[in-house]
Order: structure tokens, then sequence, then C-alpha cells
């Protein structure tokens, strides 16, 4: 049986202790490919579920000359997001709502394509989410998410462990192909092994590449960090955080974990 934050702090826990904007796996080149392959033009509506603090959004509208609505949970983020765009330029393209993703505030059949970038997992209910993406998207339109992805068939305990030490919760490809189907999407296109080596599952900062997690924070940010989980778990959170670092860049070198970025059109005759 798992048990419950026996590996505290997490990865997902150190980045947001550290207070550093860290982006999902593949980074800007990522999120670049989503749209491409989602066919994003100028003048599109575009719909980013958990949007954040706005980095992908804006990026749309700056590169694609998009009409952007982002929606997140979080009253904070929205309004960094809000203020984010307006310091980009695109505050006339872009424009951030407060709302839960497994309940879209938007009619049917609304946008051109929706997109969530590695967030399909956070909400209790993942399937909820994707049924709410297929619905506010209009027939024919594209859906695309991107999510960590399991590679090797492993065992449930081994599973358990690593998603614990990680802070989120990978499926199985098949996994994700029949929820994006539940959801009434068809002809799905997927990249697999594009953004799941080492060198892209970690280019998660905007500033600089990253191949490694212990490179991800510069020292004056590690250092920064230590601090702050020191605060927060103490000397055996340090430890263990290390640790967790350690043995989940293991999994990925050793090919259990990677990265996929999946899209799909949504059927025709689809509204929930």
């Amino acid at each position: 049986m798992k048990r419950k934050g026996i590996h505290k702090p997490t990865i997902e826990d150190a980045i947001e202790i550290s207070g550093i904007e860290m982006l999902h796996p593949g980074g800007l080149a990522l999120t670049k490919r989503t749209a491409e392959v989602s066919n994003v033009r100028a003048g599109m509506r575009i719909l980013d579920v958990s949007s954040g603090r706005g980095t992908q959004a804006i990026y749309y509208a700056k590169n694609f000359n998009a009409e952007v609505t982002g929606v997140d949970i979080s009253e904070e983020m929205v309004r960094t997001a809000t203020e984010n765009a307006e310091k980009s330029g695109v505050g006339d393209k872009v424009i951030f709502k407060l709302g839960d993703s497994q309940h879209l505030p938007f009619e049917n059949d609304r946008f051109d394509v929706v997109i969530n970038e590695c967030a399909v997992g956070i909400p209790e209910d993942s399937q909820k989410v994707l049924d709410e993406m297929v619905r506010v998207v209009k027939p024919g339109g594209a859906v695309a998410i991107h999510e960590s992805t399991w590679k090797k068939s492993i065992s449930d305990i081994e599973k358990n462990e690593l998603s614990e030490r990680y802070g989120t919760t990978p499926l199985e490809y098949d996994e994700w192909i029949d929820m994006l189907t539940k959801a009434g999407v068809r002809e799905i296109v997927t990249e697999f092994e594009e953004w799941s080596n080492p060198e892209m599952f970690w280019k998660i900062r905007m500033d600089r590449d990253v191949d490694r997690p212990s490179r991800v924070l510069t020292w004056p940010e590690r250092i920064q960090t230590v601090y702050k989980v020191y605060r927060t778990y103490g000397v055996k959170g340090i430890l263990k955080a290390f640790k967790n670092e350690r043995v989940f860049y293991r999994a990925v070198l050793d090919g259990k974990i990677g990265y996929c970025l999946f899209k799909g059109i949504k059927r025709n005759g689809i509204t929930s």
C-alpha cells in the first residue's frame, strides 16, 4: 500500500518551494510543437486550460497571433498571468479567467483549439478534465495535451513509489489514449520518444538549457531552496529531496518514465 507523504518533499514540492518559475518537460520547444500540431493560426480562438502564470498563453499570442483565453483555479495565478500579458504587450490578445478545469466556465463548441500543458493529471478527476476540454472545442477542432507517461511495464509498487517521489502520477500510454477516446476525440496522434529523452525531459527553464535535475537550479538558487526546504521539512527533508532527485532521474535514464504529446480531433455530435 502506498504510504502518503513518506517521500516528501517530492520533486514537485521542491520546485514549488524554490519560488523559481519552471516549465513542463520540453519547455517552450514543446509549447511551440503543441501549437504546430494543433494547427494554431492567426485569429483562432484558443483555450489554455490550467494556464498558471500565463507563460504558454502569452507564447501562443505572441508567436502565432492567436486570440487566447486562459483559465486557472487560482486567483493569484489569474492575477499574475494578466499582469504578465500586459507586460509582454499582448494584453489585447490574451485574457485570463478564474475556473475549475473539471467544470470549465464556457459554453459548448466555443474554441477552435483547446490545450492543456502538463495539468490534466493534477485535479481529482482527469477524465472530467478531458471531457470538459472536448465539450468546449468546436466539432473538428483540436484538443492537445502532454503528460508524464510510463514507458516500461513496471510493478504497481514501483509506480507508486516513483509517483510519490515525483509528486504527480504518470499513466500508461494506452490509458491516456483510452481517456481521450472516451472524451470524444478521434485521429489521435502522439509524439513520445522526442520528449522522453533526458535532455528534453529536463528542459524546464526559460532562460537556459538543462539536461539533468541537479542543474535545474543555479547554485545560488539551489542554496536558497535547500534553506527553504530545511525550514519546512528539516534536515531529513533535505536528504529526502536529494534522494528523490537521484531516484527519479535514474528512472528517466532507465526509460521507465517519459513524456508524451497527444493531439486529437473532436468528433461531430460530441457536446459533453
